[in-house]
């Protein structure tokens, strides 16, 4: 997970321009999807990396508040 909040923090900028109002997705230290509701970007996450930890971030926020999503803590 430390690559994907690095990762953000990096281009916190950039990325809430482009996406803004959406949710993201980071893995590894790349945007691997977008969605307009974070129910969306939870589904996506479940049905395409059920194994790994991903980043999901609300774009377009003045205050960096990560969700992170980890297959353990999910269970």
């Amino acid at each position: 997970m430390k690559d994907e909040l690095k990762f953000y923090s990096r281009n916190r900028s950039r990325l809430n321009k482009t996406y803004n109002n959406e949710y993201i997705l980071i893995h590894g230290c790349r945007v691997v999807g977008h969605f307009k509701s974070p129910k969306e970007a939870y589904k996506a996450v479940c049905k395409n990396f059920p194994n790994k930890d991903v980043l999901i971030q609300e774009c377009g926020q003045k205050q960096f508040q990560p969700c992170v999503y980890n297959p353990m803590v999910a269970l």
